[in-house]
């Protein structure tokens, strides 16, 4: 007798599903921890450049910055009269006798290295971890202080990668 009164179903449409979704996407968007790569517009001294990236919603985790170039004319002797392994080793010797490279080198969260790839190129890799380097400490250091790490983290990462592409980078 007292018949139950049914409620009608909720409407539901096809981009219901979606919209509650959303928020999840946002969300899972920013807990991601996403790495690109770039490769700059070679130089005109043949400089080439490559960045990598690692970051999570807006904030910066890690830059690594790989930087091959022409050996110069000094550097080109030394190979031809020592070789390439007694050049690696001198190379080593001078970055460690380099008070500036050393001061850098103690920061937790840089990493510097210098290879010789071939009597004719040179690498530098150069790595800034942002989870545990002190940047306002490494801005301070001789060897540092001209890099703009405080400006570089005052960008959001997908800006400074939209910047560098802007920029002729390529995307890896």
């Amino acid at each position: 007798m007292w018949a139950k009164k049914e409620t009608p179903a909720a409407s539901t449409t096809a981009s219901d599903p979606i919209q509650s979704n959303l928020p999840v996407l946002d969300n899972a968007e920013k807990n991601t921890v996403v790495t690109k790569t770039l490769l700059m517009p070679k130089s005109e001294n043949g400089t080439q450049q490559i960045q990598t990236i690692t970051y999570k919603g807006n904030q910066f985790l890690t830059l690594t910055i790989q930087q091959k170039r022409p050996v110069g004319d000094e550097l080109k002797n030394f190979i031809s009269e020592n070789g390439l392994e007694e050049t690696q080793k001198a190379l080593q010797e001078a970055e460690e006798k380099d008070e500036t490279i050393q001061e850098a080198r103690k920061l937790a969260g840089f990493t510097l290295e210098t290879k010789l790839l071939s009597e004719t190129e040179i690498q530098t890799t150069t790595t800034y971890d942002f989870q545990v380097l002190d940047v306002k400490k490494a801005s301070q250091i001789e060897y540092l202080k001209n890099i703009g790490l405080e400006n570089l983290l005052k960008n959001e990462p997908s800006q400074y990668i939209a910047d560098r592409v802007a920029n002729g980078a390529t995307e890896q």
